[in-house]
């Protein structure tokens, strides 16, 4: 084997690397941004409004910790527009649905 295919296939190992990482820390990461609004949606059944609103925001901002941390995984730019937008879609769902 030359050096450019071991080059080329080192170059794909670590790509694999980079996306199995990412997919793992993000279903992990992602059940704390959806935690979150279950524990907001219980308060907001117990009459605690001003705390469930907080704890939708907090998973908002989790969620974009977790969208940077995911592109950075990947190599990519963390802080991309479009993909702060997707990020925020639960959170929004979550406010429209309680509030």
């Amino acid at each position: 084997m030359n050096a450019r295919a071991a080059e080329r296939e080192a170059a794909a190992l670590d790509r694999v690397r980079r996306r199995v990482t990412a997919i793992g820390f993000f279903a992990v990461a992602s059940h704390g941004v959806f935690g979150l609004i279950g524990v907001s949606h219980v308060l907001l059944g117990q009459d605690r409004r001003a705390d469930a609103l907080l704890l939708t925001v907090m998973s908002g901002v989790v969620a974009l910790v977790v969208c940077a941390a995911t592109r950075a995984i990947l190599g990519r730019r963390p802080f991309s527009a479009p993909w702060f937008a997707a990020a925020l879609v639960p959170t929004v769902v979550a406010y429209a649905w309680m509030f």
